[in-house]
């Protein structure tokens, strides 16, 4: 009779999981773990740092559901290569779309912010479309050219972040960065005039 602390071998590895037994756990890692990490990092692809927490999936997954092992489908060896190739591509659908989310939620506030910088400037509520060159020239006039030009695309010409790539040739990150520090200028600029100055006109 196999008792609590009976050797794991290949032959008795899948009756020992559904055992429970945490020594079946131990040989999965021994003899299959570098396999495991070596498809993970091969599929995880700009999310390799999170390999290890797939590596603790694909052990979970084996774990909770020794019975989907088929032996009369393949070798023990595959099943795992195609746990662990699930496991880093679901991983990378779910950091795409947090990713989306706050990219999302990123540009929402953001044009909420730049509404409320364009209201405060000009002192009454009113729609950045419907501002005259001189007023935008005013509220802008802190910022280089060429981030003149994404702000009027971004806020103005509601173009999105994608089209402004496509447009300009700007990776989309560089184009986040640079609203983000134009809008970081512009608020500077109001704070220098509060205080009796001019703004600082110092492009970035």
């Amino acid at each position: 009779m196999e008792g609590k602390y009976v050797k794991i071998k290949e032959q008795n590895l899948i009756k020992q999981l559904k055992k429970k037994n945490p020594q079946a756990i131990d040989y999965i890692i021994d003899q299959y773990g570098g396999l495991i990490k070596t498809v993970l990092l091969k599929n995880l692809y700009d999310q390799k740092d999170h390999w290890e927490e797939c590596f603790n999936d694909c052990l979970l997954a084996v774990w909770n559901h020794p019975e989907r092992f088929d032996t009369n489908k393949g070798d023990f060896k595959a099943f795992l290569c195609a746990i662990a190739k699930y496991k880093a591509i679901d991983l990378l659908r779910k950091e795409l779309k947090r990713t989306s989310k706050e990219i999302s939620m990123y540009e929402e506030e953001s044009i909420k912010e730049i509404k409320q910088l364009y209201q405060e400037e000009r002192g009454f509520l009113q729609a950045e479309e419907d501002a005259s060159d001189e007023e935008l020239g005013k509220l802008l006039k802190c910022l280089s050219e060429e981030d003149k030009d994404l702000f009027y695309r971004r806020y103005v010409k509601e173009q999105s972040v994608a089209q402004i790539s496509v447009e300009t040739g700007l990776h989309r990150d560089r184009i986040y960065s640079r609203i983000s520090k134009g809008k970081k200028k512009i608020r500077k600029f109001f704070k220098d005039k509060d205080h009796g100055g001019e703004g600082n006109e110092t492009r970035i």
